[in-house]
């Protein structure tokens, strides 16, 4: 695709998947069914829907210490393994939890990213993955399950590690 006829300013890294944007006045990209901006809260103005690459949907902040961009899927574990057979770009991040009692599974949970939305899979744990978004009640997944999160999600991987879904700017 070329990438000249995106439209306004490009907002992700050249390799982002293309979704269709619109932006705040702030110049913030967002979904087009978004009706205030998901990083300034601010209304955005009615407009014609443009495709961009996708922007950085924010970041996962874990508690025992460091930021894990949300730029393309996260995978969460003791000690996670990717398939050598992905591409490069197709690769998630491997973030590698401690867990003094072996509590958190190899490969515990993935972040998933489709289009706008950022999706929890518990991989079938042993101790399993809870997700608390903000405002309600603890939610323990289900095994394979794709669960919708939204930023101040809460995931605690078996009672042991959690991190924060944050968007900024």
């Amino acid at each position: 695709m070329d990438r000249s006829a995106l439209g306004p300013a490009v907002d992700g890294p050249a390799d982002s998947p293309i979704v269709l944007a619109v932006i705040c006045p702030a110049g913030h990209h967002s979904s087009p069914h978004a009706s205030s901006c998901r990083v300034c809260g601010r209304d955005i103005p009615t407009q014609q829907p443009f495709q961009t690459p996708r922007p950085q949907l924010g970041v996962l902040r874990v508690s025992t210490g460091g930021l894990v961009p949300l730029d393309r899927g996260v995978l969460l574990g003791r000690s996670p393994k990717v398939n050598a057979d992905l591409p490069p770009s197709s690769r998630p991040h491997l973030v590698r939890l401690a867990s003094r009692d072996n509590d958190i599974s190899r490969n515990h949970a993935e972040v998933i990213l489709e289009g706008w939305h950022v999706l929890v899979r518990d991989l079938g744990s042993t101790n399993g993955t809870t997700v608390t978004l903000p405002g309600q009640e603890p939610v323990r997944l289900r095994p394979t399950e794709d669960f919708g999160i939204e930023p101040g999600a809460v995931l605690t991987l078996a009672d042991e590690v959690s991190l924060t879904y944050e968007v900024s700017e």
